[in-house]
């Protein structure tokens, strides 16, 4: 009877564990950061398009557009959801009409951004990637080839 009870406690102990060390691993890879964490109060979502790894189709990321109305700037950046936590190059990307390109393109842990510039009247083109461990590029989904990236009036 001794024993039963023991080989229970056992088994009970080690499934615990093992569902306790699943939900760590879980939550490590859940990424902190959020686009209006990033951009900051008074940024609304205009637009997002997903980065899936070429061959596999996994989901990478995603690209997020911003737009602060009271202000009239935009805001983009590149919010990982693999390799989160791992140094990996990762770029965002804002083109505003008549201004300078912002970009922001190095290793980074869990996103790639804010890129910001003034919107309010005109049109950009705004996009950017990822890149996995080998260091193969992968595009965000709607990537225009003849332009980059994905064009927005506003």
């Amino acid at each position: 009877m001794f024993r039963t009870v023991r080989r229970t406690a056992i088994v009970l102990a080690l499934a615990v564990g093992l569902v306790g060390g699943v939900g760590a691993a879980a939550q490590a890879a859940v990424n902190p950061v959020t686009p209006q964490s990033l951009c900051g109060p008074g940024y609304l979502l205009r637009d997002q398009d997903p980065i899936h790894h070429a061959q596999t189709r996994e989901r990478l990321g995603t690209v997020y557009l911003m737009y602060n109305t009271f202000t009239g700037y935009g805001c983009t950046v590149t919010v990982k959801s693999a390799y989160v936590g791992t140094l990996t190059r990762t770029q965002v990307y804002l083109a505003a009409q008549y201004l300078p390109t912002q970009v922001d393109d190095t290793n980074k842990l869990y996103a790639a951004g804010p890129t910001r510039a003034y919107v309010r009247g005109g049109c950009t083109i705004w996009g950017g990637f990822m890149a996995d461990p080998s260091g193969a590029v992968h595009y965000h989904d709607r990537a225009n080839p003849a332009i980059g990236g994905i064009g927005t009036c506003f």
